[in-house]
């Protein structure tokens, strides 16, 4: 068996880029291939407390629905702005591993858009089996990346499981592909529990199909540039909560909500350098 060379060797590149860490090679695989994956650090007693929260805050949720039914509605075993239920998930939400990527990728400024759970029951349908852009309408493309989906693995993520598909490299092309191409170029991301997998939110992508016999459960966080909005005001949801935190309000958004006149807006700037 041939041994891969160690030192990459070429000729005629005069422009390339430099080397770093391996946190730099995983945003490289980020922006050129569309994904990467993450170890999130969380052991497994972790994510079972995990999993049990997730099922209780869907359970709070659909009871909360007086008048209608979660179960048969399109946003069935999806469980939604999990941190504003319990501080487990605000806790996972700002995981070191996450929080350090997400700086190399942003800098110091960028907002926790969504964090949603996902049940992908065997033999069930659901919305997300079809493709889709986690910033869903949108046909164009960006020089870098305005958007992470981070999606923390809480079971096996594999072909049988209903493993998240991916279409490489789709977040460079504005418009979505042929089936011919699609049937030929998609890949299941594997991965284990614990893990994050990390996608440009501008990359086509869609649940797979669960004949495991068992739910395969994830936590998505959409995580994106303070231009973009949040799907569900955290801020309002939390009540003033971590405010004071300059991380977390500028993490939660409350640094980035819209000023309520020009003197309240000249007045949180004033002394700021």
């Amino acid at each position: 068996m041939r041994v891969r060379e160690q030192q990459v060797s070429s000729y005629g590149v005069v422009l390339a880029s430099e080397g770093g860490d391996e946190l730099d090679t995983k945003v490289e695989e980020l922006t050129r291939i569309g994904y990467t994956q993450l170890d999130s650090g969380l052991d497994a007693g972790r994510l079972e407390d995990l999993q049990v929260k997730l099922a209780t805050v869907y359970s709070r949720q659909a009871d909360a629905l007086a008048d209608a039914s979660l179960e048969d509605s399109d946003d069935a075993d999806v469980a939604r702005c999990l941190l504003a239920y319990d501080r487990i998930f605000l806790d996972l939400a700002t995981t070191p591993a996450l929080m350090d990527f997400c700086r190399r990728v942003f800098g110091d400024s960028f907002v926790l858009l969504q964090q949603n759970g996902v049940i992908n029951r065997p033999s069930r349908p659901h919305y997300q089996l079809r493709w889709h852009r986690d910033l869903p309408f949108q046909h164009w493309v960006a020089s870098r990346p305005i958007a992470i989906a981070a999606l923390l693995c809480l079971d096996e993520f594999n072909s049988t499981t209903g493993g998240t598909c991916a279409l490489p490299a789709s977040h460079r092309h504005e418009e979505f592909p042929t089936d011919s191409f699609v049937r030929r170029h998609e890949q299941v991301m594997a991965a284990a529990p614990g893990t994050f997998i990390v996608m440009d939110a501008m990359m086509f992508h869609r649940a797979g199909e669960n004949s495991s016999g068992e739910p395969r459960r994830g936590i998505n966080h959409l995580i994106g540039l303070p231009f973009l909005s949040q799907q569900i005001d955290l801020p309002r949801m939390l009540g003033g909560a971590h405010a004071d935190d300059p991380f977390m309000a500028r993490y939660l958004g409350y640094r980035w909500a819209p000023a309520e006149s020009v003197e309240s807006w000249r007045s949180s700037r004033m002394g700021r350098s």
